[in-house]
Order: structure tokens, then sequence, then C-alpha cells
């Protein structure tokens, strides 16, 4: 069962994000807001089934399914594709023909209509064979901290997504602030 307390502090998070995301997060409250983002993140690599700790190229960052246009610059031509998901670490698209594990790739995120993409190189991890296409895993290389942001935010976007339908759905849940009332005829 969630506990009131747990449930506000969600609420509340994506109220901050909410503010961050439009630029008028008070200043007074950025950083418990970013405390709050370092505190749930390693809560979600749990729930996940992903490993904290570094080791043998685990994931250090939460995923999140995103289909977000990107294009990757590759030896055999340009690849177009939708992100099945990622991170601030990396991606994961479907596409033609992967390269080779370990090959390098420049790539281009198109976050928004209006939003300059994010452009950089990526190193391929890992390719999963599907029926006609090729899953391909890859990791961030060679990106600007300001644009790991961006995705970060992205990231956290989806999180209050799913928090919020959550909260949504589970009657118990829908109302953080009020008591709950006593049953009827005691």
């Amino acid at each position: 069962m969630v506990t009131r307390r747990l449930i506000h502090w969600l609420s509340r998070f994506c109220l901050w994000h909410e503010k961050f995301k439009g630029g008028v997060l008070g200043a007074d409250v950025l950083p418990a807001y970013m405390q709050a983002r370092e505190d749930l993140s390693p809560i979600l690599l749990l729930a996940q089934r992903l490993e904290i700790n570094s080791c043998d190229g685990a994931r250090q960052a939460i995923r999140v399914a995103r289909a977000v246009p990107v294009e990757f610059a590759l030896r055999s031509g340009k690849a177009s594709s939708i992100t099945h998901d990622i991170s601030v670490s990396g991606l994961s698209a479907r596409i033609g023909e992967a390269p080779a594990r370990g090959t390098l790739a420049h790539f281009r995120l198109k976050l928004g209509r209006d939003a300059q993409p994010i452009a950089g190189r990526c190193r391929v991890v890992a390719s999963t064979p599907l029926q006609g296409s090729v899953r391909m895993a890859a990791t961030f290389e060679d990106i600007a901290k300001e644009e790991r942001c961006r995705i970060e935010t992205l990231v956290f976007d989806a999180i209050c997504s799913e928090i919020r339908a959550m909260l949504r759905s589970e009657p118990s849940l829908s109302s953080p602030t009020s008591p709950t009332p006593p049953p009827r005829g005691l």
C-alpha cells in the first residue's frame, strides 16, 4: 500500500517538474527539486531491475519507453527511426541493419517541432535481430552537458506521466491531501 506521504511527495515532485520545464520553478525550490530527482532515480533503477553500481557496462540511468525521432549517420548511409527507449546514457531504436558492436556513429534526436535537435556520437553496444530489422542499443559518447539535461527532462516527463496515470487509476491514491472518511455505520 502506498502511503499518503509518498503520494503527496510524488504529486509535489510532478508539480515541481512541470514548473521546472516551464521555467517558473522558484529558485528557493530548485535545490529541493534537483535533490528529489537524485533521490527518485536510484529507486526507479531498482524498480527496473537494473544495477546501480557500474560493472561490466551495467546501466546506470533510468530508461523510459519514449518514441523520439532519431537519425543515425552510418557507413551504409543515413538511417531514420524512432527510439524504443531512451536515457541520459543512451537509447535503443529499430533500424534496418545495425553496425557491428563498438562502432561509433553520429546521431540526431528531434525532441520536438520547434526544439533544436540534439546531435552527438554514440557507440553501438548491442543489437537484437527482429523481424526484418534490428533493435540497436547505443550509449552516448559525445554529447554536451546541456543536451544531456534536455534528455533527462524528457525522461522525467515520462516518469511524471506514469506517476500521474498511476495516481488517477487507483481510487485510494487519487486524493493525496484529503483524509480518508471513516466507514459508514460506525
